[in-house]
């Protein structure tokens, strides 16, 4: 069985995923999809640029993910459907108090566990 590849990824509530209204989802290019459910596909195609997006479901409603831009500085990944305010509309101030205490905690993992790289 051939390995299905994807163009795009993308985090997404699994509140939003088992709940009965929909939601949007933003691809990259500024098009929306709107998913209807129940869902029962892994991914969606664009309408606008028409890549396939994959959709990972996080547990619960977590709004955002902790991430690493490609010069290993911390970022907030937007988790779609998610009932969180949007990051766009998030105080800066907000954003980067939540970054900090991330920043905090990994160091302090680190400190009682090791580095994981």
């Amino acid at each position: 069985m051939a390995k299905k590849t994807f163009d795009l990824y993308t985090f997404v509530a699994g509140t939003a995923l088992a709940s009965e209204l929909p939601f949007q989802l933003s691809c990259n290019c500024g098009g929306v999809i709107t998913i209807m459910p129940p869902v029962q596909e892994e991914s969606v195609i664009c309408s606008v640029c028409e890549r396939s997006i994959c959709m990972v479901a996080i547990e619960g409603d977590p709004g955002y993910i902790i991430g690493r831009d490609a010069s290993g500085k911390s970022m907030l990944i937007p988790v779609q459907g998610s009932s969180a305010t949007p990051l766009d509309q998030m105080p800066q101030g907000e954003r980067d108090e939540i970054l900090r205490k991330a920043e905090q905690f990994t160091k302090e993992h680190e400190q009682k566990h090791g580095s994981a790289k």
